[in-house]
């Protein structure tokens, strides 16, 4: 296999096995990238995988679970966990900082904790990351901007830098981490699934502002309307209506706070014809109006 630079993984296949080739003599890779990017599809690797969000919302898919992030989430994802970030962008945009990440092999950490007793925590951390393991509040402050700062170092420092990462993982308190993964979740029951789950997804980011139908996506995955909803439960760990609608209210939440349009607008570039309908849903996943998801994000920003 000819190497190539750290910067240029390889992909097998889009959206299925990523082949990542660290530079000689490095056990660690770190890299950045923007939204949207060939790598960011619902994909899988033997690395474990440290990721920062620097701009944008959305939701992170990782195994069977959904949950949003925003600038500054942080999450380790265990080796070859299917997982994708998307993030509530309309067509054409682009978040040219979006992600910034390190992968290292699951054997390097083992290989360390053989060595350095003292590390024998990072075990709990790498069982946790094998269900998507995210922080949040100080600890996630801590282990993003020590992810930021490992792109300015040599070798031997970034290996500094990573077992510091691990530790806050290690360390953070109960209430400032969670996994995302439920324990029944069998990766390898959706091996396969990969090109079927992106091409959905594909479909609906480019529809989101108009009709969505479970039939077109099933055509987009080749497959049987019926098969292709049985086949999206079980990869993406929710039902393919509940998905589109949580992107949507996505859309309408950044748009409410991010943009000066009206609601009635907001309503139309999220795919709501129906005004009672928008309000509906948004009251469903977010326990607000649009209106009052407005006002108390103004307020907060002032």
């Amino acid at each position: 296999m000819t190497m190539r630079r750290s910067d240029a993984p390889v992909l097998a296949d889009p959206g299925t096995l990523e082949v990542i080739v660290p530079d000689a003599q490095s056990s660690i890779r770190w890299s950045r990238h923007g939204y949207p990017h060939p790598l960011a599809k619902w994909h899988y690797h033997p690395q474990m995988e440290i990721h920062l969000i620097r701009e944008g919302t959305g939701q992170l898919m990782a195994g069977d679970g959904l949950v949003p992030f925003e600038p500054g989430h942080v999450a380790m994802i265990g080796s070859n966990l299917p997982h994708n970030w998307i993030s509530d962008s309309m067509p054409g945009e682009r978040l040219p900082h979006r992600d910034v990440l390190c992968h290292v092999r699951p054997q390097t950490i083992r290989s360390l904790m053989a060595v350095f007793p003292e590390t024998a925590g990072f075990e709990q951390v790498m069982r946790r990351a094998g269900h998507a393991l995210v922080l949040s509040g100080e600890a996630a402050r801590q282990a993003g901007a020590l992810l930021e700062a490992m792109g300015n170092h040599a070798p031997s420092r970034r290996a500094a830098d990573l077992i510091e990462i691990f530790s806050v993982f290690e360390q953070a308190p109960n209430d400032q981490w969670s996994t995302v993964v439920t324990p029944e979740y069998d990766p390898s029951a959706v091996v396969g699934a990969e090109s079927g789950v992106n091409a959905a997804i594909e479909y609906i980011a480019a529809h989101l502002d108009s009709d969505i139908s479970l039939q077109d996506a099933a055509s987009a995955a080749s497959m049987s309307a019926s098969t292709f909803s049985r086949f999206f439960k079980r990869a993406a760990g929710i039902g393919f209506s509940d998905f589109v609608r949580r992107l949507r209210v996505g859309r309408a939440c950044r748009l409410l706070t991010c943009t000066n349009m009206p609601i009635s607008a907001v309503q139309q570039a999220s795919g709501y014809s129906n005004a009672s309908n928008f309000n509906r849903r948004f009251f469903d996943e977010t326990g607000m109006t649009p209106s009052q998801y407005r006002r108390l994000h103004i307020r907060a920003a002032s």
